[in-house]
């Protein structure tokens, strides 16, 4: 009998999300900010993936047409512990590569913020400075070599930009929050 409840509790969140909306809270203590993923339009393994932020109208996951947010093997989770993260990564029918994004709260903004990848592996870190947010992805992506961190960089405010870099260590966590994304 343990066995059969430990089995269950290792697919409970596969199971839950089967035909419900899973749901992670952004904000912070006290102040809810509620992002939700869900599925419709079945297909072999596949679904239409949509994102629901705060009471806003639920929109596909990824701009374009429906089947650009037509996924596999798609993975969800809400990471963090003081602040959190809702990490989105799976094979989108647009992308040839895996294709994800990574959502966050940004509180003196008052506004979610959004970072899309379309990499070989999924980012491990997610540093959250107070003018920059980083995703950094792990050895072994890309560029297939064992020493190298990709590091893509996203500047905070009305038009935010980025650059991609590549280093052999992981960038410095200070004057950062962490966030560990996942293995």
């Amino acid at each position: 009998m343990t066995r059969f409840a430990l089995g269950l509790s290792l697919l409970g969140p596969a199971l839950a999300f089967a035909g419900t909306p899973l749901s992670c809270d952004l904000g912070a203590p006290g102040a809810p900010r509620v992002v939700e993923v869900l599925h419709t339009d079945a297909i072999a393994n596949s679904h239409v993936y949509h994102l629901r932020e705060g009471k806003a109208p639920r929109r596909l996951l990824f701009d374009g047409e429906a089947e650009d947010s037509r996924g596999s093997e798609v993975r969800i989770r809400c990471a963090g512990r003081t602040r959190r993260a809702l990490v989105v990564m799976g094979d989108f029918m647009s992308a040839g590569y895996p294709r994800g994004m990574v959502m966050v709260h940004d509180a003196a903004g008052q506004r979610f913020q959004r970072f899309d990848f379309a990499e070989r592996h999924a980012p491990r870190w997610l540093y959250l400075g107070k003018t920059e947010t980083m995703l950094v992805f792990p050895p072994g992506g890309r560029l297939e070599t064992a020493h190298r961190y990709l590091i893509q960089r996203f500047v905070d405010g009305d038009k935010p930009g980025g650059t991609e870099a590549i280093d052999s260590v992981r960038p410095n966590a200070k004057g950062y929050e962490v966030i560990e994304l996942g293995r």
